[in-house]
């Protein structure tokens, strides 16, 4: 097709050589909004298909629910079969190993780039939108909106990916050191470049996001168009800038774009006698999503290599009815995801009734709602509180905290929390953990929290990694322990090894090889 003719003109992958090679421009037709409207659904947003595996396959950079502290290793699993054990899929981001793509025996390397490709390749068709949508933004006023709404949604897309590789790549926003810390290339045309890409600084490509946040917002209000869940709006652009701010430290900032989201967008899921999936299109708090999803069929049973982490699951209280409704357990097991009524995992508890929290996609079918993009409102009412907090205004932190915490737990004999300074704060950091776990947001706080201005905090997280003799016994011959450290550099992902090879001269991030003490075998 003809929409698909740009990209394939204009290709861009920064994980790859193949970007330079040329093509005939000739071909390229585009009779209006409609011709760039079309090509951005179908390429500039990300694909939104189910993956079983954990490679980088359907789902987008799926390694982030599984470097932090929101999943364990499955100690007593089976696997049933080859196909559900994707240990070998993720192994070297699990234990942070200076090269991702890295086997248990480090012995051989998959490719650490594919995650790096996609993103760059949908920012290369945002910015064929973005060179050629003036062009087209005429004729009738309807016409004018409609075009307005696809440069307003490309802007969105463009600072989204950035936002994503820059906290992905590069160091969390210090303000003090933004200037100098290393971020990601910044390549902001369609246009094929003969050059080899640079890293700009953190603060430069915050800059950059900030300025194609502000155009988006500019466009779709503008537009005044509604929108869809798979097509941002005017709202989707409001959260993730509060999202932006947060990150930034820009409280102010931050604190005014959750409120403008909860001004529109208020209602919450009660969970007060709430059953079935919690996350879908049809919720009330779903505002945008994009992307596919993989953790809902590897944390869902206990054939699989991953579950819920212990530490995760204990956070919550027994009123707390997140933990009903996000989880459910068989022995030892945790798993996220609630196992459908016809299990046979239903059968072992004749009253059990159990669901998808994400509604439930096969192998290669389009999902719902992505585990790692997912806009939610309960989003703002956390990150105006943390960010009201920050500016020691008490009051606007636990009204907000409280209108979501009051759906969350047992009506009865409730009790509204009474914490004030670093308590409310760290209530507020472990609200959001309880209440956006899985959701791709947890890896990400983690490192901001490090150099947050006001009450800085780090992590030191330990995995368990067996190494089995063969997958078919089951039988366990190592109990290896990674660590990551307080403040580790490995909360920045190494650059990948490909673009590395092919960038001559870009550095990597400091990333020290990862080494494991032996335990005992129980």
């Amino acid at each position: 097709m003809k929409y698909i003719i740009i990209c394939s003109v204009m290709l861009f992958f920064l994980g790859s050589c193949s970007f330079l090679e040329e093509y005939s421009q000739d071909t390229i037709q585009v009779r209006g909004y409609e011709d760039l409207e079309e090509l951005l659904i179908g390429e500039g947003y990300m694909n939104v298909n189910a993956s079983y595996s954990l490679e980088n396959g359907a789902s987008y950079y799926p390694y982030i629910h599984y470097m932090s502290d929101e999943t364990e290793e499955c100690e007593k699993s089976d696997f049933g079969s080859s196909a559900f054990n994707r240990r070998d899929a993720i192994f070297g981001y699990y234990t942070w190993q200076d090269r991702c793509g890295v086997d248990e025996s480090g012995s051989s390397y998959a490719d650490e780039s594919k995650d790096w490709t996609k993103l760059y390749y949908h920012i290369n068709v945002v910015n064929n939108v973005i060179d050629l949508i003036d062009e087209y933004t005429r004729g009738s006023e309807n016409d004018i909106r409609e075009a307005m709404r696809v440069k307003g949604e490309a802007y969105f897309l463009r600072g989204a990916y950035y936002f994503t590789l820059v906290n992905l790549y590069g160091k969390p926003y210090e303000a003090s050191t933004a200037d100098a810390d290393l971020g990601v290339p910044l390549k902001l045309t369609g246009e094929i470049q003969d050059v080899i890409f640079q890293r700009e600084s953190v603060a430069q490509v915050y800059k950059q996001i900030e300025a194609d946040l502000k155009i988006a917002e500019e466009c779709l209000g503008k537009a005044n168009l509604p929108g869809t869940i798979y097509q941002a709006d005017s709202t989707a652009v409001h959260l993730l800038m509060s999202r932006f701010y947060l990150y930034k430290q820009d409280w102010e900032q931050a604190l005014k774009y959750a409120q403008k989201v909860v001004s529109v967008r208020s209602d919450l899921l009660d969970l007060n006698g709430f059953s079935g999936g919690f996350l879908s299109k049809n919720s009330v708090e779903t505002i945008f999503s994009m992307g596919g999803h993989a953790i809902t069929h590897n944390t869902v049973n206990q054939y699989k290599s991953f579950q819920v982490s212990r530490e995760q699951y204990n956070i919550y209280a027994e009123d707390d009815l997140r933990k009903s409704v996000f989880f459910w357990t068989y022995n030892d097991f945790v798993g996220y995801a609630k196992i459908a009524e016809s299990s046979s995992f239903a059968n072992n508890d004749p009253a059990a009734v159990y669901y998808y929290n994400y509604a439930l996609a096969y192998e290669g079918r389009k999902v719902e709602v992505s585990d790692n993009f997912l806009f939610r409102n309960a989003e703002a009412f956390l990150n105006g509180a943390e960010a009201a907090i920050y500016l020691g205004d008490e009051t606007t932190a636990l009204e907000l905290l409280e209108q979501l915490r009051v759906k969350r737990f047992e009506r009865e004999n409730y009790i509204p929390l009474q914490k004030t300074g670093e308590e409310l704060v760290n209530e507020i950091r472990e609200e959001r953990r309880r209440e956006l776990c899985l959701e791709g947001h947890r890896w990400f706080d983690l490192r901001r929290y490090m150099v947050c201005e006001k009450y800085p905090y780090s992590k030191e997280i330990e995995k368990v990694y067996y190494v089995y003799k063969d997958y078919s016994s089951g039988e366990k011959i190592e109990k290896r322990i990674y660590k990551l450290e307080k403040n580790d550099p490995a909360y920045v992902l190494p650059i990948p090894h490909e673009v590395l090879e092919y960038h001559t001269g870009m550095p990597n991030n400091i990333h020290p090889v990862r080494s494991y003490k032996i335990e005992p075998l129980n």
